[in-house]
């Protein structure tokens, strides 16, 4: 990734934080320019964050598709980390979507990847089992959901994130 293509998306995705989106849409249209059409990670990026505001602005249909582009790219990329966020992604909006089906499948793999993969961040397995957790409520497979939703809180201790931790147990108090 070229440091101004980096630098770009940075800003973008604090202009988003900010909801500044406007801002944040020239940022990236400037970063897509200067981006090689072989910078998958970049590509990958920048359709990550077209996905981030299309969900924002509650068009989750539109926001699938831009994140399996995203996807698309890191596969490219053959970056393990990026491939399963954005297959996480992938199953969070198709849960919102209702295509729960899909979801569950998209929660699987990502979670596979994000166990394959010896860098991964705690958190960003414990968001995945997360969005899983809740999943597998809704459908019914309450064994696997308090499973899921033990190894969750387990994960949010270690990275000390309370607000995670809190939820595990509400969801856990609910489901036993």
């Amino acid at each position: 990734m070229k440091p101004e293509v980096k630098q770009l998306l940075e800003e973008a995705w604090a202009m988003r934080r900010e909801a500044r989106y406007d801002r944040a849409g020239i940022l990236v249209e400037k970063a897509l320019r200067l981006c090689d059409e072989e910078d998958y990670n970049s590509l990958g990026r920048i359709y990550h964050i077209y996905m981030q505001f299309e969900s924002d602005h509650g068009n989750p249909e539109k926001a699938l598709e831009l994140c399996q582009m995203s996807l698309a790219y890191y596969k490219k990329a053959g970056n393990l980390n990026r491939n399963a966020h954005s297959t996480r992604h992938i199953a969070n909006l198709e849960y919102h979507l209702g295509k729960e089906g899909d979801a569950e499948q998209h929660y699987r793999n990502a979670i596979a990847m994000y166990r394959e993969n010896p860098n991964t961040f705690l958190g960003d397995l414990a968001n995945a089992l997360r969005g899983f957790g809740i999943l597998l409520e809704k459908r019914g497979k309450i064994e696997e959901a308090i499973e899921t939703w033990e190894e969750t809180k387990k994960l949010y201790q270690a990275c000390r994130l309370q607000e995670g931790v809190d939820e595990a147990d509400q969801r856990l108090n609910s489901l036993q």
